[in-house]
């Protein structure tokens, strides 16, 4: 599983489609439309992954969507993006289709 470090705290993340559709549902913006340039929306969609990766692993997370943003430093956006893209398939493809 993808893991990420915030704050001296490591979370693991999952992308399903229910954090899909529970950050469309509270941010109305769809995830298709999210890129790096979303600076305050991809550490909310990583808040909802690690909500599903916590739960995949049988460990509580309470945090609510404020208190894991004020976890985030400035410094790990890139790290957070890379995430997200990590773990919603779009390095391997990237990679696959470099090696053709």
């Amino acid at each position: 599983m993808i893991e990420i470090k915030l704050d001296g705290k490591t979370f693991p993340v999952r992308a399903t489609m229910r954090a899909w559709k529970r950050f469309e549902d509270n941010t109305g913006k769809k995830v298709a439309e999210v890129d790096s340039n979303d600076v305050t929306l991809i550490p909310e969609l990583v808040y909802y992954f690690v909500q599903e990766g916590c739960k995949a692993q049988g460990m509580a997370f309470e945090m609510d969507v404020d208190d894991f943003l004020g976890l985030i430093e400035i410094a790990d956006l890139p790290a957070l993006s890379k995430t997200v893209a990590d773990c919603m398939g779009t390095q391997k493809k990237t990679r696959a289709k470099a090696s053709r």
